[in-house]
């Protein structure tokens, strides 16, 4: 419902307009009246109307007056104008002072509103819209940051898109950090993706109030929602690293204590190394991600820092022991790829392979066709399915690529295998 302050200085017209006027009709209700434009001004700033009913002739301050100092203080509201015959003169001066309307005072009352239920509507469109051009401007920034992240782009495109979004940078000096939290399946239903996005829409503003309070001189954050995951974007000027590190773990801390305050869940936060120029954004990022992940830092330790455990041969086993768990259970899946597998633990494929490259002698694909081709033994030797069911049990659609893929690992070819194993 929209609130009404009519304002006129002749008491027959101002009260005829307040209790005659089906205003309800119209969704609308009279936040008050006032008998000049000074007491008009002093409503307005007590009631915050959305809509001003007002003589353009008053005493003390007549409506045109209003009107001006309306639009010099910016307040989101829209003005009719009633006239008498002689004030059309105004009417151009109304018109620039961005007036919705003005009708005569001695229509009738339908008509009034009518045209006061059209500012209604008009005001309700431009709030719709103005809204929406926040949400398409805040979906492009982050849009943008995601492609920092992700390594798009070379400095001198980046540096004339944030000149296009009004976005600056204090310095050359970046580090990314990462959130993770524990015990979010009290929030979020199965296959409800929308409740994953509302609470990452929760967290992000979140970490938007405590950043406005908690930055340091010579600071930047940006939260950013890519990977499933809020993402903190830390820019600096150029400092020494150990008061970089000091400020960046004085912000990620406060973050935690706020986050588990108000979300109630234990809050982590993985930080990547400090380096120069958007080009190391994604190696931060990267870094930062692997953080969360580790298993041999304390279970309380909320802040963990990539430079901490980057020697860890632990904690990698463990991420690619999630990772080798995940493609055991899902082989079937023809689409199983290293994007999927990334995405599940929240690192980049880059970064798989380079687990496999470490700690195994095959590489990403090798290790799926390896896993995928043992189970094909088992069912060949302990089941009757026939050679296309055993392919398309373990994910490969084409049942001559799977023989050739079979015999290249074993040297025989699916019905000889069955052949010389079975009892």
């Amino acid at each position: 419902m929209h609130k009404l302050v009519i304002a006129d200085d002749d008491e027959w017209i101002r009260e005829g307009l307040r209790r005659n006027i089906h205003w309800d009709q119209g969704n609308i209700q009279v936040a008050g009246v006032a008998v000049d434009g000074k007491e008009a001004w002093e409503l307005i700033q007590r009631e915050k109307p959305d809509l001003l009913l007002s003589d353009i002739r008053m005493p003390f301050m007549d409506g045109l007056k209003l009107a001006a100092q309306v639009k010099e203080n910016g307040l989101d509201l829209k003005i009719v104008f009633l006239t008498g015959y002689d004030d059309f003169s105004y009417a151009k001066e109304a018109l620039q002072l961005q007036a919705f309307d003005y009708i005569l005072k001695y229509e009738d009352n339908d008509k009034i509103l009518r045209t006061i239920m059209n500012a209604s509507d008009a005001l309700e469109e431009e709030r719709r819209k103005r809204e929406k051009d926040i949400k398409s401007h805040g979906l492009i920034v982050n849009q943008f940051f995601s492609e920092l992240i992700s390594g798009s782009g070379n400095e001198e495109a980046i540096d004339r898109e944030a000149k296009l979004l009004d976005l600056t940078f204090c310095g050359s000096v970046f580090v990314m950090a990462v959130l993770s939290l524990d015990g979010v399946g009290r929030f979020l239903k199965p296959n409800k993706p929308v409740d994953l996005e509302l609470l990452l829409f929760t967290l992000k503003n979140l970490c938007n109030e405590v950043l406005e309070s908690a930055i340091c001189d010579g600071v930047q954050v940006y939260a950013i929602q890519y990977n499933h995951r809020i993402n903190l974007l830390f820019n600096y000027r150029n400092e020494g690293a150990e008061k970089l590190k000091q400020d960046t773990e004085l912000i990620a801390r406060r973050l935690t204590v706020m986050i588990e305050q108000y979300l109630k869940v234990h809050a982590k936060i993985g930080i990547g190394s400090i380096g120069e120029g958007f080009k190391h954004i994604g190696v931060s990022y990267e870094e930062a991600l692997i953080a969360t992940q580790m298993k041999d830092v304390r279970m309380d330790q909320s802040i963990i820092f990539y430079d901490q455990v980057k020697y860890s041969s632990n904690s990698h086993q463990a991420i690619l022991r999630t990772i080798m768990d995940y493609i055991a259970n899902h082989y079937q899946n023809e689409n199983l790829d290293l994007k999927e597998v990334a995405e599940t633990v929240h690192i980049t494929p880059s970064y798989v392979s380079t687990l496999f490259k470490k700690y195994t002698d095959v590489n990403f694909c090798e290790y799926i066709v390896q896993v995928r081709i043992d189970k094909a033994t088992e069912l060949l030797v302990h089941t009757d399915l026939k050679v296309y069911e055993v392919a398309e049990k373990i994910g490969y659609v084409n049942t001559q690529y799977f023989s050739v893929l079979f015999k290249r690992h074993t040297g025989f070819t699916p019905m000889e295998y069955r052949q010389q194993h079975s009892s």
